[in-house]
């Protein structure tokens, strides 16, 4: 029912003492995670660390809270709870022996979706992060497809989200801390506007 997805990412540093890190789509754990990590290792001693979630829809959930474990130190912190009918399942996060301290950005737009509001709506209600972009979609629940006999596909959610700091993400999305939207005289000029501002707030005061 849903076509092929493929893994792209990007690592680099957009200043010197900037890292940077895109993804488009939380699957391949092994090279996402391992590149992911690697990206932080390398900016250790950076001011800060920006992960732009632009236009993800998600993928696996648990995938955030292995992005999550390099930028907390206090053991017990979650992302949010997801509460099936049956049980519920915390978002924990397991601190790394040394994660990164600096501050941390993450950009986000309409098209940001599930597991990609999961980690910066989680981190942002920790206080561990500032969100800068356009409100996210607001779909976050998992959800299953099954084949109905006329041969359609009928998708529907299995379970609910609430966030970190107790909000509900679906249908409400991750509101930014520092909204910035696109507009067609920055993309003419080749300007990121939301990216700026991530970086604007990462060398302020």
């Amino acid at each position: 029912f849903l076509p092929p997805m493929y893994v792209s990412f990007e690592a680099k540093h957009v200043r010197p003492d900037i890292g940077y890190f895109r993804l488009n789509v939380f699957l391949d754990v092994s090279t996402v995670m391992n590149a992911f990590s690697r990206a932080v290792e390398d900016c250790a001693a950076c001011r800060g660390f920006i992960i732009d979630l632009r236009g993800n829809p998600g993928g696996i959930g648990a995938m955030a809270m292995g992005v999550a474990s390099w930028f907390v130190d206090k053991q017990g912190e979650q992302l949010g709870t997801l509460f099936m009918r049956a049980t519920t399942l915390k978002f924990t996060i397991f601190p790394r022996l040394n994660p990164f301290h600096g501050r941390l950005a993450f950009v986000v737009d309409g098209a940001s979706a599930s597991t990609s509001e999961i980690l910066a709506g989680g981190l942002q209600d920790l206080g561990r992060a500032h969100v800068f972009g356009s409100r996210t979609a607001g779909a976050a629940l998992p959800s299953v497809i099954e084949v109905l006999p006329d041969g359609d596909g009928f998708q529907y959610a299995v379970a609910n989200y609430i966030s970190a700091g107790g909000k509900p993400l679906e249908g409400r999305g991750v509101t930014p801390d520092v909204n910035v939207e696109l507009n067609q005289t920055d993309l003419l000029r080749g300007e990121d506007a939301p990216l700026n501002a991530a970086i604007l707030w990462i060398v302020g005061p």
